[in-house]
């Protein structure tokens, strides 16, 4: 009786919104594993063999060179930058006060997430940067997880405006690939571990949906 009643209960939701929940539960769970094996108990083969493979197999001059340039747009110098024009533009353009908080609010919260969980961790980051090292944690990555609220609200953004269907799901797309590559531009560049990227990710999924979720609550 009672998984009927579950099973009518959840026809209620549209497949999107189960499909974002899931999501939001893997990454929070992905993200308590990384935590455990290999904070907690020092599981780091994952990260080794990654960072063995890239050294060996993909580092070049010219590869560095473009990473270099992916990694910029996900500073926190250029989310503030972007995240401020973002805010203006909904605020004193589109005239569209109740969206143009929440960009501020999504933006700001993200930032103090990641910072505090840096603060939690205290993960000092991998030797030989290939960039000028930070002196920072490490775990998670802020430019995986700020990076991808920032283009993942991007996302979300252009899929509520009125452009053709079609051409949603390529820019949407487009935002979230190049939110992975920066992540990925932190691991290539040794200023990060895969698990911290990963995790990262897992934050900054789990955040967005969960702000979007409340914001769009808040204004009901």
């Amino acid at each position: 009786m009672r998984e009927n009643k579950l099973y009518h209960y959840l026809r209620k939701f549209p497949v999107k919104v189960l499909l974002l929940f899931a999501l939001f539960v893997i990454s929070i769970y992905v993200f308590g594993f990384i935590v455990g094996e290999v904070l907690l108990e020092r599981e780091d083969k994952v990260d080794s063999v990654v960072s063995h493979f890239i050294t060996n197999n993909m580092v070049s001059d010219n590869l560095t060179i473009i990473m270099k340039v992916i990694t910029f747009f996900g500073s926190t110098n250029f989310l503030l930058v972007a995240n401020t024009s973002l805010f203006l533009w909904y605020f004193l353009f589109k005239k569209n006060r109740p969206r143009a908080w929440d960009i501020a609010v999504i933006g700001i919260s993200s930032l103090l997430v990641t910072h505090s969980l840096k603060e939690l961790f205290k993960r000092v980051r991998p030797s030989g940067s290939l960039i000028a090292p930070l002196y920072n944690y490490s775990f998670p990555s802020g430019h995986a997880s700020s990076g991808f609220i920032f283009y993942g609200l991007l996302a979300y953004l252009v899929w509520k405006s009125n452009i053709p269907f079609r051409y949603k799901y390529i820019v949407s797309g487009s935002l979230i690939f190049f939110s992975l590559l920066v992540g990925f531009s932190r691991i290539y560049l040794r200023m990060h571990y895969t698990s911290d990227v990963v995790a990262g990710f897992c934050v900054g999924f789990a955040w967005l949906t969960f702000s979007l979720w409340l914001l769009n609550k808040f204004h009901a």
